[in-house]
């Protein structure tokens, strides 16, 4: 086997491992959304559900990230920088391909203005909890997530992902 079949049989095994989860991942959802909370998620629109449930995956990378790097010493706001540079390429493919089923890459760039966006909303929110209500700088986080995803869930629909679906 020369090194170009060696390439394509490790991009097709790659490619079928990404199918596999993205399957795994779209089941987990469909039992959420249909059977879990005695079905109440059903009256919420399915695309905001699994916007919370990608949103749920991309917030606990972020979050780790966050708190690694508070652990290791960084101060909260260099450590949420961190954070959300590390986690903005994969939140767009999470984000974009599967709550929006938009794979188009050219988005990256408003995608990547919408999170700079929400960044300095996030850092003022958790610099004014510490700061102002002497909040711990973990839990402080922890309070800004929910009204921060509600407002990159506005931003994606109408500004970054918008179809006729939307």
């Amino acid at each position: 086997m020369n090194n170009s079949q060696t390439t394509n049989s490790i991009i097709t095994s790659i490619e079928r491992k990404k199918k596999t989860l993205r399957s795994v991942l779209f089941k987990i959802f469909d039992w959420i959304y249909t059977k879990s909370f005695f079905g109440i998620l059903q009256n919420i629109p399915r695309r905001f559900v699994k916007f919370l449930f990608v949103g749920a995956i991309n917030t606990l990378f972020g979050y780790s990230m966050y708190a690694l790097f508070v652990t290791f010493g960084f101060n909260p706001s260099n450590a949420l920088l961190i954070s959300y540079i590390l986690g903005v390429f994969w939140n767009f493919k999470t984000t974009g391909s599967i709550v929006f089923r938009n794979k188009d890459n050219k988005l990256i760039f408003k995608f990547f203005i919408s999170y700079v966006f929400t960044y300095y909303v996030n850092s003022i929110s958790l610099n004014f909890l510490i700061d102002n209500l002497h909040i711990n700088k973990y839990l402080a986080e922890a309070i800004v997530i929910p009204p921060v995803a509600v407002l990159s869930f506005v931003i994606f629909k109408t500004f970054i992902f918008k179809d006729k679906k939307n």
